[in-house]
């Protein structure tokens, strides 16, 4: 992979007007306030015939430089000159793999695009058995463990002639694919986890593998030792850390979006999470811990919606820490839907990522 997109982010000059302060650089930090990154929002607009929109927006940095994102429902194609979109048959793939080389994407899936698969599939699907109308993958975060790539992935079932929102969560599976190819290796499934949704965000520290997830809208915390994730996993009750996935207590009483993360700045964890029940705020706690307390909570940002879409909404904002400025401007996405599927037809740039600089000066303890 070309290295120019990491050149880009770390000179971006209109971004980087005031530097970090440190004994070698005594200039006094400004109100610097958060902005919209035209790059990235630029990189991902709607073109193509290949990705076109999605939700998730996890990232990750493979061993050999490039930079991979993982989404969910994505749509293939199908936008206009005018920026609308034609229908297909089905209407979107449940989740894909993007590889992003400067302004360039390349969508990884099962099969040509016009073949319409996702990238991760059940078993139950490839099996002939169902349909991915009927069983899929919802990706949630991903790391790097013993030379290969590991995804955590919710699997979903829904009920044939239901409606579209009465899908139905089948429990965790990990899904490890080698490097560099991105082939498939094995898919675990995890024991009962008392319905936490757990893997939406994973943080690894030199003793522990932290996987963290969500479940009535409040964040959780499980752990397994570095290096072996399918290892006996500990679940943290508030208090201890204990191996009886029911004993589980959230991590804080702040009810959030789905998709969340957590992330470690010098000697700071910091967690960034959208509100629940669809709020547009996007907020920061930090701690000293991987798991709290969380304390020091900030309002980033209130993310806008759409101009004339009134059925929109945005959530799941993620952090990219990765992509940190060398003057310390968080990367931070959020995704934006429709409840109406006919707006995703009437304007292909409603769903999509779109991504924020957060200055870190506004998310650390003072």
């Amino acid at each position: 992979m070309k290295s120019g997109i990491y050149l880009v982010f770390a000179t971006l000059v209109l971004l980087a007007s005031c530097k970090k302060t440190t004994p070698e650089n005594p200039q006094v930090i400004t109100n610097r306030t958060v902005t919209t990154d035209t790059t990235f929002n630029a990189s991902f607009f709607p073109k193509g015939d290949a990705f076109t929109g999605g939700d998730g927006t996890y990232s990750i940095v493979l061993p050999d430089g490039r930079s991979l994102w993982i989404f969910g429902d994505s749509f293939i194609g199908g936008v206009t000159a005018e920026l609308t979109r034609t229908k297909t048959e089905p209407a979107y793939i449940r989740n894909c793999f993007i590889v992003l080389d400067e302004d360039s994407l390349k969508t990884l899936q099962q099969g040509a695009p016009h073949e319409f698969k996702s990238m991760m599939i059940p078993p139950e699907v490839t099996a002939g058995k169902y349909s991915e109308h009927d069983f899929w993958y919802w990706p949630g975060d991903a790391f790097i463990e013993n030379g290969n790539l590991k995804v955590f992935v919710s699997k979903f079932f829904q009920e044939k002639n239901t409606d579209m929102w009465a899908f139905q969560f089948q429990g965790t599976e990990l899904i490890e694919f080698s490097l560099p190819d991105l082939t498939v290796l094995r898919i675990d499934r995890f024991p009962e986890s008392d319905s936490v949704h757990y893997g939406h965000a994973v943080l690894e520290t030199d003793e522990y593998t932290y996987i963290y997830g969500l479940k009535k809208q409040f964040p959780y915390a499980a752990r397994a030792k570095k290096g072996n994730v399918r290892s006996a996993w500990q679940f943290y009750t508030g208090k201890e850390w204990v191996s009886e996935a029911i004993k589980a207590q959230p991590m804080i009483r702040f009810t959030g979006s789905e998709q969340f993360s957590v992330f470690k700045w010098e000697e700071t964890y910091i967690m960034i999470m959208q509100g629940g029940d669809l709020s547009r705020n996007i907020y920061s706690f930090t701690s000293t811990q991987p798991f709290g307390p969380w304390e020091n909570q900030q309002l980033l940002y209130e993310t806008p919606l759409p101009q004339g879409c009134d059925a929109c909404w945005t959530y799941n904002a993620l952090a990219h820490p990765e992509f940190t400025t060398e003057d310390d401007l968080l990367l931070i996405s959020y995704n934006t839907n429709s409840m109406e599927m006919s707006d995703h037809y009437a304007n292909a740039t409603i769903y999509r990522p779109r991504f924020i600089r957060v200055p870190m000066e506004k998310i650390l303890p003072k």
